[in-house]
């Protein structure tokens, strides 16, 4: 099974690009953070059948993680750093988006739709609201030194995902 849903990022910042093709850096970054976070908490998190013959009612499991992700904690919020030099670099512009028909069958079309309906979301807040939210999260703020704001450690990836689902198992509770 794989691990990431998409081989390499940059295929979903092509996704991203044709949906918001004025998208800035900032709006890029804490978009893919909240994505990965969310799908990892999400989708990430189903079981399906294993090879022991086990019984589930999901045929498939997901991958774990929506891409491979190495967020560090900047000053305003998560950035992946070979996404900022490349999007600084204009090496997002005229992608072409292949997610449609790369990702065709039912599990990843769901899957792309979760991914447009958050990203619809976040449109609705401003590029700051979204680094004041970023900055809510223990996984980014456990990391970020304030005294030494330009010292960028990694954030754990797995502390992130458990954050999200945490939350929103807290946000589910009746």
């Amino acid at each position: 099974m794989r691990r990431y849903f998409f081989k390499d990022v940059d295929e979903l910042i092509a996704r991203m690009k044709r949906l918001d093709s004025d998208m800035g850096p900032i709006r890029l970054q804490k978009s893919l953070y909240f994505l990965y976070a969310f799908y990892g908490a999400t989708f990430g998190k189903i079981q399906g059948s294993t090879d022991k013959g086990e019984l589930s009612e999901i045929e498939n499991s997901y991958p774990n993680e929506l891409f491979n992700a190495e967020f560090e904690a900047w000053q305003y919020g998560p950035v992946i750093r070979d996404v900022y030099f490349k999007n600084r670099d204009l090496q997002y512009e005229n992608m072409e988006d292949n997610t449609n028909s790369d990702y065709s069958n039912r599990d990843e079309r769901e899957v792309l739709k979760f991914i447009d309906n958050l990203l619809d979301d976040l449109n609705e807040m401003s590029d700051f609201a979204l680094v004041d939210r970023t900055h809510q999260d223990n996984a980014w703020g456990s990391k970020f030194d304030i005294e030494n704001p330009y010292d960028s450690k990694a954030i754990d990836n797995q502390e992130l995902i458990a954050e999200y689902e945490n939350e929103m198992r807290k946000a589910s509770a009746i």
